[in-house]
């Protein structure tokens, strides 16, 4: 199941949207979050911990950044999975209430980030450690990308919204918008 799921996360969205709308896959979409924060600072984070990479932003608090880094590591699964719950959230609360198709609730909005966000991740991940093997691990190379890789998580989750729930296109897009955009804004206040 998880396997085909996958497949219709990369390659079908409108297949995986109308499961979606049919069936509960929280479990599921939570189980892919789950994998992509844990698989994440397993690779990406300990790389970055042991090639003592550029940070964009300085440590908060004077925090040591080796530690920091280190402290990364086994958080960053924890903080991943609240930011989506956050985001979720909104989209929620702003989504509902133009829900025409079928009912926009927490639990389905958190079922839908998690897919839409993970699907344009899943490749982003062996790129990642490509780039970081290369020595191209910084800042400089690594933002533009995940920015991308984040747009297209918003424009997916947009997506969703109109064909799950027949939000507006406009209203979709602006929630999926702002998911993205609170994304960078979460991910980018805390992550090093």
């Amino acid at each position: 199941m998880l396997r085909n799921l996958i497949f219709f996360v990369l390659f079908r969205p409108e297949g995986l949207f109308t499961r979606l709308r049919a069936y509960d896959l929280f479990r599921w979409a939570f189980v892919l979050q789950f994998i992509r924060w844990e698989s994440t600072a397993l690779t990406t984070m300990v790389t970055l911990y042991r090639e003592r990479s550029a940070m964009l932003l300085p440590v908060p608090f004077g925090i040591d950044p080796v530690i920091y880094r280190f402290v990364e590591i086994f958080l960053y699964g924890p903080y991943g999975l609240l930011m989506i719950t956050v985001m979720a959230y909104v989209i929620w609360v702003h989504g509902a209430p133009y829900a025409t198709i079928s009912p926009l609730t927490m639990r389905k909005s958190w079922t839908l980030l998690g897919f839409c966000f993970f699907g344009p991740w899943l490749p982003s991940l062996c790129v990642d450690s490509f780039l970081i093997m290369l020595g191209f691990g910084g800042p400089e190379v690594i933002i533009p990308w995940h920015v991308t890789i984040v747009a297209a998580e918003s424009l997916f989750t947009a997506a969703g919204l109109r064909s799950i729930f027949g939000l507006p296109k406009a209203r979709a897009l602006t929630l999926g918008g702002l998911a993205g955009v609170m994304f960078l804004i979460l991910a980018g206040s805390v992550i090093r």
